[in-house]
């Protein structure tokens, strides 16, 4: 049996491409977690015309932790989450922060409360370059301190990441990685 990998946010972008990348390597079962607020089911599809394996897709909203819950249990036994379920619209989040921090933070808050649960050994996050805020030197490394966040968004993501942290220092087995990406 492979391990499970459950990919959340697996109809947008990043994750479909994501799920693609996980069926490729041929070492993962891939399950798509989306409630599909802003990305299309049809995504599925897609991914089944490019790989020729038909994935599953769960309409879930994490920030829901019951269901949620119910479906990492129906998927049990699962290996790891690739947490990419985010809203991402910085002029959005200017507009409307508190949608941006119950929607961000709760959905990794019920994530992580999912590893600890089911123990689920690895997480992958898809963090953003925005915890850096407005850099003023360039390259930017890992080693480069948070800036004063620029909006809710880039706040999310830097609260995200510290949440991560703060779990992994009391759950010695569990294994995470941020990704920061650049626009």
């Amino acid at each position: 049996m492979k391990p499970k990998i459950i990919v959340t946010g697996g109809t947008g972008y990043i994750g479909s491409h994501t799920i693609i990348e996980l069926i490729k390597s041929g070492e993962f079962e891939a399950v798509a977690v989306d409630s599909c607020v802003r990305s299309t089911p049809e995504t599925i599809d897609r991914i089944e015309e490019i790989t020729g394996v038909r994935i599953k897709h769960l309409a879930v909203d994490i920030c829901d932790k019951e269901a949620f819950f119910k479906t990492i249990e129906q998927e049990s036994p699962v290996t790891g989450i690739i947490h990419f379920a985010a809203f991402k619209s910085v002029p959005e989040s200017v507009e409307k922060p508190l949608l941006y921090y119950r929607n961000n933070l709760g959905s990794l808050e019920n994530v992580l409360e999912a590893c600890e649960r089911y123990h689920i050994p690895q997480l992958i996050f898809s963090s953003s370059a925005a915890v850096y805020g407005d850099v003023k030197e360039l390259p930017v490394t890992e080693e480069t301190p948070f800036g004063k966040p620029f909006c809710s968004y880039a706040h999310t993501k830097q609260i995200g990441e510290q949440m991560i942290h703060f779990f992994a220092e009391q759950h010695p087995d569990f294994q995470s990685v941020l990704l920061r990406y650049f626009n």
